[in-house]
């Protein structure tokens, strides 16, 4: 009896035990997969108007924040970047920025050309000096205050608005430090341009970012007319489309904080680390 039960416990011990080809494909399923290979980035900047070399252009790739000096041919190269969507920004003194959305591959290397056209305006900040505008609205009036005082945030006058009156919000916004513009595509409206931020890619707190937001940046500025909200990310709204909405034709000047605790009092803004634009409409 003791040797019958000793058999049949033998003969399931044995057969719950995986065979050997069937370990070894546990074994090579439970392996860690390889990681992609790295890709190569590549290419050069020029002149928009003769096609020349700019040497000296920066350019960025905002998601890994790596950066590249262009050389005397205008070649820039990039090694070891992860493969997928990555936001690229170029910039030179002197010149516009140009902002790029490129799919890297690491199956071959990526090149791009880009071309930078000369700055025709420069914008007014907190840090150049200009005539204060005589306004009758005390909201006007605080707004001249605060860009006159030097005690932080960047501006836009009443008089570079005008020079730019046949531009839009995306294209000005996105020349103040802090800001670019992003093309994004929404369902019911196909593709906006918005403002968002160069110090983090992603919106709320570091700890809950997503791998996604680091090559799809969601950071969008909130937005202020009149000192009443019109977007922040936390009212869970779609962006405004900025080369649409909010003319130029109809602002007398716009300042920007990069966080809440750059604000002046009574400006403090739940922007979820993002930032803030605040746009001032002229007296009628």
């Amino acid at each position: 009896m003791i040797a019958r039960y000793a058999v049949a416990s033998a003969f399931l011990i044995g057969s719950s035990l995986p065979t050997p080809s069937i370990a070894r494909a546990q074994q090579r399923d439970s392996l860690p997969a390889n990681p992609p290979a790295p890709a190569v980035f590549r290419g050069r900047v020029i002149h928009r108007a003769d096609a020349t070399p700019v040497a000296g252009a920066d350019v960025w790739v905002v998601s890994a924040d790596r950066h590249a000096s262009t050389d005397s041919s205008g070649a820039f190269r990039f090694d070891g970047l992860s493969p997928g969507l990555q936001l690229v920004e170029v910039r030179r003194v002197g010149l516009d920025a140009e902002h790029d959305t490129i799919g890297l591959s690491s199956d071959h290397e990526n090149v791009r050309t880009y071309a930078l056209g000369d700055k025709t305006t420069t914008l007014d900040t907190v840090h150049t000096i200009a005539g204060a505008s005589k306004y009758l609205s005390p909201r006007l009036r605080a707004f001249e205050e605060r860009r006159l005082s030097g005690q932080g945030g960047h501006f836009i006058s009443d008089s570079v608005m005008r020079l730019n009156e046949n531009s839009n919000l995306a294209d000005i916004g996105s020349r103040l430090p802090g800001l670019m513009v992003r093309s994004v595509f929404l369902k019911h409206k196909g593709f906006i341009s918005a403002l968002i931020s160069t110090r983090k890619p992603c919106a709320g707190l570091v700890l809950l970012h997503s791998s996604t937001c680091a090559i799809q940046p969601n950071c969008f500025v909130a937005i202020y007319l009149d000192g009443v909200l019109q977007y922040s990310t936390t009212l869970g709204t779609d962006p405004p489309d900025l080369s649409r909405e909010f003319p130029i034709s109809e602002l007398a000047g716009a300042e920007y904080y990069a966080g809440g605790a750059a604000a002046p009092a009574g400006m403090h803004s739940n922007d979820d680390g993002c930032g803030s634009l605040w746009l001032w409409t002229r007296e009628r």
